[in-house]
């Protein structure tokens, strides 16, 4: 799903992306001409490897995700900490759930079967 940075407004627009077994939903607002906030939640299942035992394991996610979108380089002051810039004026909402899914992976995550373990302690 694209949205063009042009149809955003003030009132709140609705989106919904789906990637395996991800679900992505929430609403982007216009804050100012050129930036919008995002607010939304992830919800649904990932399958991310054990950082022990390297076992795949079906993680469920139930993650709130917020941030803004700056349409082009983001020269704002640091009002704004949390900031995606956004290229040709389209916001790409698949290659955005992508993203949030890749960042959830690379937080460290211990399956059942090695919770408690020795290594594990070590992290």
């Amino acid at each position: 799903m694209k949205i063009a940075f042009k149809k955003l407004s003030s009132q709140s627009l609705h989106f919904e992306v789906n990637r395996d077994n991800a679900f992505f939903s929430g609403e982007l607002t216009l804050k100012k001409s050129n930036l919008a906030q995002l607010n939304g939640t992830i919800t649904g299942s990932i399958s991310t490897p054990c950082d022990l035992c390297a076992e795949e394991v079906e993680r469920s996610l139930n993650e709130e995700i917020a941030f803004y979108l700056s349409d082009g380089i983001y020269e704002g002051s640091n009002e704004w900490m949390d900031v995606v810039e956004v290229d040709h004026s389209i916001i790409d909402m698949n290659e955005l759930l992508r993203s949030e899914i890749e960042l959830i992976k690379s937080d460290y995550f211990c399956c059942k079967n090695c919770e408690g373990t020795s290594l594990d302690r070590e992290f």
